[in-house]
């Protein structure tokens, strides 16, 4: 039988899965193919090692008859010593390849040219200059609108259903509709959107106008998986193209999706969701409401832990009624402070900012030298056991008693000391930017209710504290205390800066 391997897309002959190999091996096992001839061995492939199993192990055992003709390759003739020297010489071959791949690959990428050969959904390329890509108008308004829904409060499976529900062609269909190369290929149903494409588009870090390269790289060239860098390795290049989404609104979606928020029993996604957090445990603060009753009034949000474990910590409780009343009411007369007062609310944002910054730096470094004076305490320890373990004075089962507990708790440390390396390098890092949060106020200088969008652009976080009593003149009332973390700013009292500038 003779076996021809035409395939219609081309595969590199260093890898074993293309279809037109499967093929003939399956057909060897079955006994349809009693010979195997090649051009040279290097057609054949150049993983030595897979080479060699096939042509020493699997062929042999099923009686197949394997020629290479330009290297004199005969599997019934004797005079095969110099093969597998000659596999390794090809498989050198196609690592130098790769080599020179990945440093022509590397050198295009720091130079800021894009790696990706298909621009993300939203561009297109330019086609005076195909280096270059342009704004896709028509797919850059649906990623706007993808944007804008994640403000508004929806969940990547919610947006999906938006989407197609509204008959949006997803990014595979779109740009097979168009003549646009995409990565991805024409699906049954052109309106089906999934999460993980949502997901993907609401990560894209090229929508700010930037080139993003070495997101990924491969394990080795001997295989195809891809793995994702560490955003450390990324090299960022900004302003290359013009930007689809700005700056603040990518900010705060991504805050929303670093806070990620479920649904109700009832399936619906709470206006808070995601941003209410206990103040004396840190834990979230979930929307709970009665399954027969849709009263909007009766909705409130309680503390998670202490839904776990009463004895851990109290209910917080608190309606979200009341929530969006006091919000609404601190949002404005945060929108009222800066803009009469824009240039002294940047001035103390900035220096309250800069104290905090500077207080939690210095606690989060003081753990930081305590953990590794420990640590390193702990290996004198180990150091010391060992000895009196050799000497006699501690016996087997107690040594390892003891190294255990000292080796579980030194893993704790390890682990908590590369999470406070990582904190301290971010806060070091992050600088507040004001301007971001004035121009997110500029948005909203008639306020009439609380809308979704306009709590999740200016808010991170919600803190509320357990209701305690105070004693007010003559009477006794209940004292509840929030605070509100605002995107970009942090935590800002706006009450008492309006006062200190009334003095001023």
């Amino acid at each position: 039988l003779i076996f021809q391997c035409f395939q219609k897309y081309r595969y590199l002959t260093s890898a074993f899965n293309r279809p037109g190999f499967q093929r003939m091996l399956a057909d060897i096992k079955s006994g349809k193919i009693k010979r195997v001839v090649v051009k040279d061995m290097s057609r054949f492939g150049r993983n030595y090692l897979e080479v060699g199993m096939y042509t020493e192990m699997i062929f042999p055992q099923y009686g197949v008859h394997f020629i290479a003709v330009n290297d004199g390759v005969d599997s019934i003739r004797e005079d095969n010593e110099f093969t597998a020297i000659r596999n390794v010489f090809n498989e050198m071959y196609a690592k130098d390849t790769s080599k020179k791949i990945k440093a022509t690959f590397q050198n295009k990428g720091r130079s800021g040219e894009h790696l990706s050969v298909i621009p993300p959904y939203g561009y297109k390329k330019d086609p005076n200059d195909k280096k270059k890509w342009i704004v896709d108008e028509e797919a850059a308004a649906v990623v706007q609108k993808i944007f804008t829904l994640c403000i508004e409060g929806l969940g990547t499976a919610q947006i999906a259903k938006w989407l197609q529900r509204h008959q949006i062609l997803n990014p595979g269909n779109y740009g097979y509709q168009k003549g646009l190369s995409t990565s991805t290929r024409p699906s049954k149903d052109p309106f089906k959107w999934s999460s993980r494409t949502v997901s993907s588009i609401l990560s894209r870090i090229e929508y700010l106008g930037h080139t993003v390269n070495f997101k990924t790289s491969k394990v080795s060239f001997k295989s195809k998986k891809m793995i994702i860098n560490d955003p450390s390795q990324w090299m960022i290049f900004e302003n290359t193209q013009e930007a689809i989404i700005s700056e603040d609104v990518f900010l705060t979606v991504q805050n929303i999706r670093k806070n990620r928020h479920r649904p109700t029993k009832l399936g619906d996604m709470g206006m808070f969701s995601g941003l209410v957090f206990c103040a004396d445990c840190g834990g979230r603060m979930y929307l709970n409401r009665l399954a027969n009753d849709y009263a909007h009034e009766k909705d409130y949000y309680i503390c998670s832990t202490h839904q776990h474990d009463r004895s851990i910590c109290s209910q917080h409780t608190i309606r979200q009624s009341i929530l969006e009343e006091l919000i609404l009411n601190n949002l404005r007369e945060a929108i009222a402070y800066v803009t009469q007062y824009e240039d002294e609310f940047i001035r103390r944002a900035e220096e309250n900012a800069a104290l905090d910054t500077d207080k939690n730096l210095a606690q989060a470094k003081a753990i930081l030298t305590k953990s590794e004076r420990r640590f390193a305490e702990l290996d004198i320890i180990f150091m010391h056991l060992y000895e009196d373990n050799l000497s006699g004075k501690l016996s087997d089962e107690r040594f390892h008693q003891m190294s255990h507990t000292y080796e579980q708790e030194q893993e704790q440390l390890k682990k908590l000391i590369e999470q406070l390396k990582k904190e301290i390098g971010q806060k070091e890092q992050k600088k507040t930017d004001t301007k971001k949060f004035v121009a997110i106020v500029k948005k909203y200088t008639e306020v009439t209710s609380l809308t979704t969008a306009m709590l999740r652009e200016m808010v991170e976080k919600i803190y509320i504290s357990d209701a305690y009593t105070r004693s007010d003149k003559d009477r006794k009332i209940k004292v509840r205390e929030i605070t509100i973390v605002y995107n970009f700013i942090g935590a800002f009292n706006f009450s008492e800066a309006k006062k200190a500038t009334k003095v001023v």
